[in-house]
């Protein structure tokens, strides 16, 4: 669709490649923002085509990177399943690089009381994220979740995004584990990877819940488990007296 696969042959590759990986159910997740253009009919139409090249390999979805934008909130506000993963509660939202708005969590709380529950991807990656922990408890206590790259866990995107990552681990502000496949070499969308480093270092049922729990209940539109400190195998860290 955008920055992903670019033919149907590779978009099956990846689907092949994520089921020996041990994937069961895949969302694809092309973007809405200023650079792609999300339009769920062609949406529709090249997942429908995907499934039928795969043969039914894996269960596949819809949803959305939704960047947050003046444009694409108000859409969101008046259309609150365009986006959603699988047409359900759960939205993906990915915050800009340059700019977090000063009323973020007016933002977050706008899009809930619309019926969507906001995911908050890859902050890990995100410069100016990486400097609000504390805001990011806050939208958590708010109401927010928040889904981590499982590259990140394994070192794939630099050292600052994969210490971020433990810290938000050791917060309990993680929510969901995620592949963030686009192409087979650099960016694959496997989780076994991510799943074993998880089990390792906090516990299989953490892994459990962020990788196999929870995301089955977004695709069900069931509650997801806020995962607690006593489901990790991980020392406590000193900087967590705070939270």
């Amino acid at each position: 669709m955008d920055d992903g696969a670019e033919t149907l042959e590779q978009s099956v590759a990846l689907v092949q490649m994520a089921e020996k990986a041990g994937t069961t159910d895949l969302v694809g997740t092309p973007h809405a923002s200023p650079a792609y253009r999300f339009d769920p009919a062609v949406v529709q139409e090249r997942l429908q085509q995907v499934r039928t090249a795969a043969g039914g390999a894996i269960r596949l979805y819809s949803g959305c990177d939704f960047h947050l934008s003046f444009d694409n909130i108000e859409d969101a506000l008046q259309n609150p399943r365009k986006y959603t993963i699988a047409q359900g509660r759960y939205l993906l939202v990915e915050f800009s690089d340059l700019l977090i708005f000063r009323n973020t969590e007016e933002i977050l709380k706008g899009l809930q009381d619309a019926g969507m529950i906001p995911i908050i991807t890859h902050p890990e990656r995100n410069r100016l994220l990486r400097k609000r922990l504390e805001d990011i408890a806050k939208w958590c206590d708010g109401g927010a979740l928040v889904q981590v790259t499982g590259g990140s866990l394994l070192g794939r995107f630099g050292n600052s995004a994969f210490e971020f990552s433990k810290l938000l681990l050791d917060q309990r502000f993680v929510h969901f584990i995620a592949s963030d496949g686009h192409n087979v070499e650099h960016r694959p969308p496997t989780m076994d990877t991510a799943y074993a480093w998880l089990t390792e270092n906090y516990g299989k049922s953490l892994a459990e819940t962020l990788c196999v729990t929870n995301p089955r209940a977004v695709l069900a539109g069931e509650r997801v488990s806020r995962p607690s400190l006593e489901q990790s195998q991980a020392p406590r860290k000193w900087y967590q007296v705070w939270r």
